[in-house]
């Protein structure tokens, strides 16, 4: 037999003791960059479509290194993370956040719940959950997965509101994957300092 206990984290845990890991729930449906924009910049005629297949999987790539090195959403998708315990100025990853959808926890009876919007709010700029003046957080059980925020990021639906620094990047890393292709060892890793022509993207990008 074993106890299920309850707990209250809130006068043990600091918020940034949290490692939070986003977990895609809904992909994105469309990519930031267009065929039409890659094949301009690898002087690819329009109406050539000889490597459309392979050039849809490159910018796929570009953008999962992109989003991968720089913590941030292209296109509308959503996404949850799974705590133990949810504390005021709880900093969630990936960027931009359009909106927190929901947050469920799990009250002592080990029920499923989901937090009032009355009891918190959402700090965008720095990507806190706060909690509303005299509102305290309900005491959950105590379990991994305790509380589950879930929420939308991305900056548009589709590429549209991309900034233009992280598309130039993403053709950049598009241009070399094509250049490369066929040699497994060829990929770019922006945090790389030798990859000097999307070191200035990847530091603006990463502020």
């Amino acid at each position: 037999a074993y106890e299920i206990s309850t707990r209250d984290w809130s006068s043990d845990v600091c918020s940034s003791d949290l490692r939070l890991t986003a977990e895609l729930v809904t992909p994105a449906t469309s990519e930031p960059l267009t065929l039409d924009q890659v094949k301009a910049q690898l002087n690819i005629a329009n109406n050539n479509s000889d490597h459309d297949i392979e050039l849809a999987e490159l910018i796929a790539q570009a953008r999962e290194q992109w989003e991968g090195d720089t913590d941030t959403v292209c296109c509308t998708s959503t996404w949850r993370v799974r705590s133990q315990y949810l504390q005021d100025g709880t900093k969630l990853p990936k960027r931009p956040i359009q909106s927190i959808s929901s947050i469920q926890y799990y009250d002592g009876s080990n029920t499923l719940r989901t937090l009032s919007t009355d009891i918190y709010n959402f700090d965008n700029p720095k990507r806190e959950i706060r909690r509303q003046f005299l509102k305290v957080f309900p005491v959950s059980l105590y379990r991994w997965d305790a509380w589950t925020v879930n929420y939308v990021c991305g900056y548009s639906q589709d590429g549209t509101l991309v900034p233009a620094i992280a598309k130039r990047a993403m053709l950049l890393l598009v241009g070399y994957y094509f250049e490369q292709r066929g040699d497994a060892d060829g990929q770019y890793d922006l945090r790389d300092r030798k990859s000097t022509r999307l070191n200035s993207s990847h530091e603006w990008i990463s502020r």
